[in-house]
């Protein structure tokens, strides 16, 4: 189990079993780091996706205007899902630009079908409000010179704070990954948190450990963890065929 001490790999499970296969996902959703998270109307994507996806029409609270602050996948179904609720105005706020982000093409083709405004280059700074959400308090941006990853970085331009009118804030930046339970298991190599796997036979760094979905992708789709689980059983198969009979 992944809130088990990833101690457990090495001392229990690869001792009694010959072959593993880790797929424990993403961690916790980022938190927004600005003032006003806290606010009442202040949601987190993944949150607001399961209500949605759970709960019968009507039963989900949702904003007159929304602002969705990310531009992935999540992102666009929060946003596409507050449309379906009924809110009026939504809005998808993105530090970079169409270029960057990282949703797939036909999710941002569907967003702009809903009516979904998208504000690039576009960074939050605060939640406004009272003890609910009033609005998003927002800087506008340029691309400057480019990071360690080749992206260009994203740079405020003075004077050009403005405000969105909306009466809730969903965050879709992101979830964490699992470095500090991965990171127990001894001998396994990660690579920014994500585990490193061969290309292919998905097997770590450890001998019989295999790997997939997003602790070794580092978060894609559905589709991509099962893809990764059917490559990692033939790498199983092999690996298990090939050690001696015990």
């Amino acid at each position: 189990q992944a809130g088990a001490s990833g101690e457990l790999i090495t001392a229990s499970l690869l001792h009694d079993f010959d072959a593993v296969f880790i797929g424990v996902g993403l961690g916790s959703t980022q938190k927004l780091q600005i003032p006003g998270a806290t606010l009442h109307g202040v949601l987190e994507a993944l949150t607001f996706i399961r209500a949605y996806k759970t709960h019968a029409y009507g039963e989900v609270p949702v904003g007159r205007r929304v602002a969705v602050i990310g531009a992935g996948n999540t992102a666009i179904d929060a946003a596409t899902a507050a449309v379906r609720l009924g809110a009026e105005k939504v809005y998808i706020v993105y530090r970079r630009t169409r270029d960057e982000m990282p949703a797939y093409d036909y999710e941002y083709e569907l967003a702009k079908q809903d009516g979904v405004q998208f504000e690039w280059l576009t960074v939050p700074v605060a939640v406004e409000g009272g003890r609910a959400v009033e609005g998003l308090r927002c800087v506008r941006m340029r691309l400057g010179g480019r990071d360690a990853r080749g992206r260009r970085t994203p740079e405020p331009i003075a004077g050009s704070e403005f405000t969105l009118p909306v009466d809730m804030v969903i965050g879709a930046v992101g979830q964490d990954k699992r470095r500090e339970w991965l990171s127990q298991v001894v001998g396994l190599t990660l690579d920014g948190g994500r585990v490193v796997t061969d290309a292919a036979t998905a097997m770590t760094s450890l001998p019989g450990l295999f790997a997939g979905g997003d602790c070794a992708n580092g978060g894609k789709e559905v589709v991509n963890a099962v893809a990764e689980g059917k490559h990692a059983a033939h790498g199983i198969d092999g690996w298990l065929q090939s050690q001696p009979v015990r």
